[in-house]
């Protein structure tokens, strides 16, 4: 019976849309058109800032690096190191040891450091700054990095201008469009495809996409004349007016089809949350000086229906940005539970953390979770740690102080993950008042035979001992990372050279393995030998 008043309003609104005037279906067409053009524009975008990001990891690894092996001496076995960095890397076109005030002491190139004028400076972090730099002689802008360790030598070094973009128009809007490669406060340094002077324009009517780095401050503009997009359409603008009267029912009903059938990303992580798709995976936390397990880190990830496993990058984004990152949350601490409940109760010494994010510190929700779910549990509160990444600002720090403490106060511990790379500051450390430092993988990978120095990951081990928190090194994949890590002060590690991420049956059999079995001691522990 529910059916037939929604057959007649069916009919009832395929008659109205065939009945429309053609200027509103040419209007329909346009925004189509507009809407098309801005999703390929953002994906060209998108694809032009993971080259950048790519791009700008390689003169950070090549200054770091440098630094590590003695290049701020600037004797001879110094200028032949930038040399050689200048040509493995392909994409700097000079290397330049500077003073405090960027006067050159040393350098290894064909160019003149002093030809290069800074235009602007953005911060990365408080040891690595990226500037947009002029060259006086040619007005071609470029990139330039700047890594300055520890006292007043910095190393500099000025991208290739041809490194930096990479042309991914499409031939039909080359003419008509022009990609613009800037800091994030607009301070433009290269555009694509490359335009000679300054006062190129394609006209103030048109379709664009902007899309802005992660991890560095710096984004691309992509903008296409709205009269070259709206070309491509005029033929299928005259075919459609034509057989609007005729297929507008058919097209109306297999519009709202689609609708119906294809839920939004923020749907399909709710029907997943409640088809309990989304499953803990356990990566292992080893002491480096025992070898022994300390713990794991709860890494979410989506077991579809069709048995595929998704990253947390294909999900964890969406649901931080609608707020469905609680709910998950939640989720995964009963899961875990259910997975690690047992064996954990038998081992109090052994650790889990979770990855909390900024909605978790607007209010203490999270703290009236941790209570109720581990409440009585054979999991302890004490057994707990709460990673908070420094990739992503807190906007209320001072809510989130509080949040911290109360999770300190049922013997939680909370840890900053990827330090050193986000927007608090090292500074904020002591004041968050964390109880572990997690060193992030970007700053352990240059780590190798023969390393002397890293100076981002001694420089985390110092800060951390002076105010009394523990380390923990994230990717660890080399024997040599180990040993380095082990001889500065680092007590504990994970990465893929203990384990990966393991399902719970994995990591179960490992901690039966590794743990300490009921009724004994520590003492009796196995360990993995690095």
């Amino acid at each position: 019976m529910k059916k037939k008043p929604l057959k007649v309003a069916a009919i009832a609104a395929c008659l109205l849309i065939a009945g429309l005037p053609p200027l509103a279906f040419v209007r329909y067409l346009e925004n189509h058109a507009v809407f098309s053009a801005e999703e390929t524009l953002s994906d060209y975008a998108g694809r032009m800032v993971d080259h950048l990001e790519l791009t700008i990891d390689q003169g950070v690894l090549a200054l770091t690096d440098l630094a590590a092996n003695g290049a701020l001496e600037c004797d001879a076995a110094a200028i032949d190191a930038m040399r050689r960095a200048i040509f493995d890397t392909y994409v700097l076109r000079e290397i330049a040891v500077v003073d405090a005030d960027g006067n050159k002491i040393c350098a290894d190139t064909i160019f003149k450091t002093e030809r290069w004028t800074l235009s602007r400076q953005g911060t990365v972090n408080r040891a690595i700054d990226v500037s947009v730099v002029t060259d006086e002689q040619t007005f071609m802008r470029s990139l330039a990095l700047r890594y300055r360790p520890d006292g007043d030598r910095a190393l500099i070094a000025h991208f290739a201008p041809n490194s930096l973009g990479v042309d991914v128009l499409s031939d039909r809007w080359r003419s008509a469009g022009v990609a613009r490669l800037s800091l994030l406060d607009g301070t433009e340094f290269q555009t694509v495809p490359p335009r000679k002077g300054t006062d190129f324009a394609i006209g103030d009517d048109t379709i664009g996409a902007t899309v802005a780095s992660n991890r560095y401050p710096l984004g691309v503009d992509i903008r296409v004349d709205r009269a070259t997009v709206m070309r491509d359409y005029e033929n299928l603008k005259a075919y459609a007016l034509v057989a609007m009267s005729i297929f507008a029912g058919i097209v109306l009903g297999v519009a709202v089809f689609i609708a119906r059938q294809r839920p939004s990303a923020s749907d399909d992580i709710g029907q997943g949350m409640k088809a309990g798709e989304f499953i803990p995976y356990y990566q292992p936390v080893i002491n480096l000086n025992t070898g022994k397990l300390e713990g794991c880190e709860v890494l979410v990830r989506r077991r579809r229906r069709d048995g595929t496993i998704q990253s947390p990058a294909a999900f964890i984004a969406q649901a931080e940005a609608d707020g469905q990152i609680i709910p998950l949350t939640r989720q995964l601490m009963r899961q875990t539970i259910t997975d690690l409940g047992e064996s954990y109760g038998k081992r109090p010494h052994l650790s889990v953390a979770f990855n909390l994010c900024a909605h978790h510190f607007t209010n203490d929700e999270i703290v009236h979770d941790v209570e109720t779910i581990f409440a009585n549990g054979p999991i302890a509160p004490t057994q707990l740690v709460f990673e908070v990444t420094e990739r992503l600002p807190l906007d209320d720090t001072m809510t989130a102080i509080r949040v911290i403490a109360e999770l300190q106060a049922i013997g939680s511990k909370v840890a900053l993950d990827d330090a050193g790379t986000g927007h608090s500051g090292l500074a904020m450390l002591h004041r968050l008042g964390m109880d572990i430092v997690k060193i992030d993988k970007l700053f352990i990978d240059p780590i190798g035979p023969g390393t002397q120095s890293a100076p981002i990951v001694d420089s985390l081990v110092d800060l951390a001992k002076n105010l009394g928190m523990s380390l923990i090194a994230e990717g660890v994949e080399t024997l040599d990372q180990v040993h380095y890590l082990r001889a500065h002060g680092v007590d504990s590690a994970q990465g893929y050279l203990f384990a990966p991420p393991l399902p719970a049956s994995s990591y179960i059999a490992l901690v039966n393995a590794m743990g300490s079995a009921p009724g004994k001691t520590e003492d009796h522990d196995q360990g993995i030998a690095a």
